[in-house]
Formats: C-alpha cells, structure tokens, sequence
C-alpha cells in the first residue's frame, strides 16, 4: 500500500513539474513573440527544466559562495569618523555671482 501512494506521489510531482515547464515554455513563446513584435530579440540562455535536489543544493552553495565574498571586510565600513570635505565656509546667499 505505502508503495502504491509513493508511486502516485512520484508521478503526480512528475507530472506538475512537466506541467510547469509547460506553462514556462509558452510564456516564453509569448513573451518573444511580443517583443519581436517590437523589432527586439529575446535570447533564452537556458530552457525551463526541472531540477534535482543536487542541483537545489548546487544553487545554495553557489549563493552562500557569492554572499561571502560580497560581505564588508574589515575596514570597508564607514567609520564616520572621517569628514567629508566640501567647499568650506563659501557665503553662497550673499556672493555676487560669476563676474566675468
């Protein structure tokens, strides 16, 4: 019985993966049809597919990757102690202007 209920399972997930990559595809075809209509070019660098828990794992990895190397090290924080330099004490309201 547990058996028969893991075999639907499987072919339900199955069939709402190649349901979604489906629905994928035709927004896809819209979506170029449309902005070809535009004289644009959609260009699909990967086809809709299902992916695997490697391929989940793969991902988060790759992101947990990425997030490290984006992180401030120390000494990239602004301390605050630092003050930014401008144009010192120039009377803007009561300055003649340009005179040429």
């Amino acid at each position: 019985m547990a058996g028969m209920l893991l075999m639907k399972c499987s072919d339900f997930y199955r069939s709402m993966q190649e349901q979604g990559i489906q629905i994928l595809s035709q927004a896809i075809a819209a979506c170029t049809e449309a902005i070809e209509g535009q004289k644009g070019k959609l260009v699909v660098k990967e086809p809709p597919r299902a992916v695997s828990e490697r391929d989940d794992k793969l991902l988060a990895e790759h992101m947990l990757k990425l997030r490290s190397a984006n992180e401030e090290i120390s000494g990239d924080e602004d301390s605050g102690d630092e003050e930014d330099t401008g144009m010192g004490d120039a009377d803007v309201e009561n300055s003649a202007g340009i005179v040429e």
